[in-house]
């Protein structure tokens, strides 16, 4: 009786865990608590900071210390590495086409041939130069403060997550199972696959950006690139890729709905979290379960990109209808080049 009566509460608190809403409560709650510092710091884009809760929440503390340095780190590269690039090119649009493409290249490479952590670092290495590159175009000189504030907002997201982990296992405890470290990598014939391809989407962006003056074109270039990193550093990528695409493509119209939507007259604070609340417990719950991680992983990147939170909102729908079609073009770019160039040379799983 008395081991029943033990063993049955206990039952529905390890089926809630396993469905994984204490995770999507906490990775919510954090990344708007993130998003509402942002805001009171005035960074320029605080949906960053809230975006890097969700790009590198994990079950333990210890997980999040790791990934989240390796994200520090990579973006430090990055962001000396943009600066430099702004430096050097910001009068010569071949000349940092050529730069961006080059380094998107050896990101994925060097993503391709670390294994775990250390490959989420060479992403945001190559997404933060691409990042301040980009934003800085029309106006070099400001590359140091975009530079200066990419930093703050992933540093405000690494500190703000740690907490919550902490937070979590005092209350909680550790999990009983901890998700094991990733490992294996692909071999060098599919690293440097993964660099060739990544070479090539990012040219050929920023020659259609360059030939068609599109005001978004920027953002088309940063997306094939960095989701081009990201594809690299992740096996069976072709099959994968195509759930991030639909991900992303839901994000981004649920982002539209919400902002466009729900979010029209001005708000407070409290409104715009309740508002964004549900939507961020649902891709963060979705990231706990192996069949929909890939799709959750576009879907909490874009649905931020969409609603762009800010203090005050910005409100121009043919702005924003422009920039998200760059951004799911982007993606789609970068889903096609895993998919078509050299498609022999992919990190299979289990091989």
């Amino acid at each position: 009786m008395t081991r029943r009566a033990l063993r049955g509460p206990a039952l529905p608190a390890r089926w809630l865990a396993e469905t994984g809403v204490p995770f999507g409560l906490r990775s919510a709650l954090c990344a708007l608590a993130t998003l509402w510092l942002a805001m009171r710091l005035e960074l320029d884009t605080p949906h960053w900071a809230a975006w890097t809760v969700l790009a590198i929440v994990l079950p333990t503390r210890g997980q999040v210390g790791l990934k989240g340095l390796w994200r520090v780190a990579g973006t430090l590269v990055g962001l000396v590495a943009g600066v430099a690039a702004v430096a050097a090119f910001a009068q010569a649009g071949l000349a940092m086409g050529a730069f961006l493409s080059v380094w998107f290249a050896l990101n994925a490479y060097a993503g391709s041939r670390l294994p775990g952590f250390p490959a989420h670092g060479a992403a945001l290495s190559g997404l933060t130069a691409g990042l301040i590159a980009i934003l800085s175009a029309a106006a070099p000189l400001s590359a140091f403060a975009t530079a200066l504030a990419r930093g703050a907002e992933i540093m405000l997201g690494v500190a703000c997550v740690y907490v919550a982990s902490a937070i979590a296992e005092v209350v909680q405890g550790p999990p009983e199972h901890p998700a094991p470290p990733p490992s294996g990598m692909p071999d060098a014939a599919a690293a440097l696959a993964n660099a060739a391809r990544t070479l090539l989407v990012t040219g050929a962006a920023w020659a259609v950006w360059t030939a068609t003056a599109w005001p978004s074109g920027g953002v088309f270039v940063l997306f094939s690139g960095v989701v081009a990193v990201i594809f690299a550093t992740i096996p069976d990528a072709d099959r994968r890729s195509r759930a991030y695409l639909w991900g992303a493509g839901l994000g981004l119209g649920a982002g539209l709905v919400v902002k466009y939507g729900l979010l029209v007259a001005p708000t407070s604070f409290g409104l715009l979290a309740a508002t964004l609340f549900p939507f961020l417990f649902i891709g963060a719950v979705g990231m706990t379960d192996p069949r929909t991680a890939s799709a959750a992983l576009g879907y909490n990147l874009s649905f931020l990109i969409a609603v762009t939170p800010a203090n005050p909102m910005q409100y121009d729908l043919a702005a924003s209808l422009n920039q998200c079609l760059a951004v799911f073009a982007g993606i789609a770019f970068a889903t096609a080049a895993f998919r078509l160039v050299l498609p022999d040379r992919l990190w299979r799983a289990g091989r």
